[in-house]
């Protein structure tokens, strides 16, 4: 049966565009990508999107439907800086109250559907999308492909939506993420040395190896000889890297589980959750996880924070249980009564005896803007520093925790003695 494309609502707020309409666009195909900034898939979707965009853009519209999942999502400034952060240039609508997507009936995130040359709907798709499909699908449409337009090289020195970092002894260091590069530093903010590294993300580090999360990436970089070599391929978005007891701990937050791999043979040693996104505990294989973000390790526990469930959970003894969070659509920014966190991304243990904090953990509670502490004896929470910018991660040393603020484009430095903060000051070599 063939569907006529419903018109866009109005009355919505555009970004990089003026307010489209459907029937101006009659004689030209429309691509519509319904997705929200928060949905690690929508996020990889988003890479199919803006190549389509790239290659076909002569002849196709590209409309992206941001249809907020968060109420910080359904924020038109915080969309306007997603747009930004991503390298979004075609027109997006901001659908907070998926006026649009009911309209069009995209009941998931990421929904992918094309309108064709006559307002029809000609396809109609759920997921991720392989833009191999995609590039023969507009081809056998009729539509020319062009060359696309390159990215611009990175411009160093500065940075750029950082998103993760880690503090070790000896240095600390700083994933840039949007300039694809890590930092190494000094605590005076002397970069010693920058590591290229794709869209890099968590780190952990052994005293002679520091190991990154990239793009779909595990890397290992000797520090010494400064070699970098990919350890493990094939992984769908890894976002954190804990080292506990001879293991790697990694949060693969694009497949919603946590592999454990044996430090010197890398071998799959275990795989918490079964790749369906929801918030279920129990064993491995039947626990469920929801875009894990963040992970520390405290005593002999794993401690990870779970985003699209805005959720704290806990690995022991082989069981996955919940801390905080009752599901992928509760959250909210609560202390007492029902604690509620709205899509944390990372977090750090304080370990007794290294400095201020001991026995608690330090989360960067992303879309609240804010960093909370959690006290796992008694399960209370308090909010230390609000007032950030989407800070997606922390890490401690001694009485100082280091914070990426990342849609200000800095690290900052709050400690826990004094309950200050301060902006830390990155220096290069001339």
């Amino acid at each position: 049966m063939v569907v006529r494309a419903p018109a866009f609502r109005e009355g919505l707020t555009w970004l990089n565009s003026k307010p489209l309409l459907l029937s101006e666009l009659k004689g030209r195909y429309v691509l519509l990508d319904f997705f929200t900034f928060g949905c690690v898939n929508c996020l990889n979707n988003l890479e199919t999107v803006k190549a389509l965009h790239e290659r076909f853009g002569e002849e196709l519209t590209v409309i992206g439907v941001h249809t907020g999942k968060f109420s910080h999502e359904k924020e038109p400034e915080a969309l306007q800086t997603a747009l930004l952060r991503h390298e979004i240039s075609y027109p997006v609508v901001n659908d907070p109250e998926h006026l649009m997507a009911d309209a069009y009936v995209a009941r998931g995130w990421p929904t992918t559907i094309l309108v064709d040359n006559r307002g029809y709907i000609a396809h109609h798709a759920s997921g991720e999308q392989k833009l191999l499909e995609w590039n023969g699908r507009l081809s056998s449409c009729g539509l020319s492909a062009g060359y696309g337009r390159k990215r611009e090289g990175s411009s160093h020195q500065r940075l750029s939506f950082p998103q993760k970092l880690l503090a070790t002894p000896e240095f600390l260091a700083v994933a840039n993420t949007n300039q694809d590069e890590v930092w190494l530093s000094d605590y005076e903010g002397n970069v010693l040395e920058t590591i290229p590294a794709v869209r890099p993300m968590g780190m952990a580090c052994d005293g002679e190896n520091l190991y990154i999360c990239e793009s779909v990436t595990l890397s290992r970089y000797a520090l010494r000889s400064r070699k970098k070599e990919t350890i493990i391929k094939g992984l769908r978005n890894p976002y954190d890297i804990i080292l506990k007891d001879k293991s790697l701990v990694v949060a693969v937050a694009g497949s919603h589980l946590i592999h454990l791999y044996e430090s010197t043979t890398l071998e799959l040693l275990e795989e918490y959750g079964n790749r369906f996104e929801a918030l279920r505990d129990g064993p491995a294989q039947s626990c469920q996880l929801a875009q894990p973000s963040g992970l520390t390790g405290l005593d002999e526990t794993i401690y990870f924070v779970d985003a699209e469930s805005s959720s704290l959970r806990k690995i022991e003894e082989g069981l996955v249980s919940t801390l905080i969070g009752e599901g992928l659509y509760t959250y909210g920014d609560s202390d007492s009564g029902e604690i509620l966190l709205q899509h944390p991304q990372d977090l750090c243990a304080g370990v007794i005896g290294d400095g201020c904090g001991g026995g608690r953990l330090f989360i960067a509670d992303t879309f609240n803007k804010k960093v909370k502490a959690y006290f796992p004896d008694d399960g209370s929470m308090v909010t230390l520093l609000e007032g950030l910018d989407e800070p997606g991660g922390i890490s401690k040393k001694g009485c100082e925790l280091y914070i990426a603020n990342t849609n200000a484009h800095e690290i900052i430095v709050f400690d826990l003695s004094k309950m200050e903060k301060r902006v830390m000051e990155f220096r290069f070599e001339v």
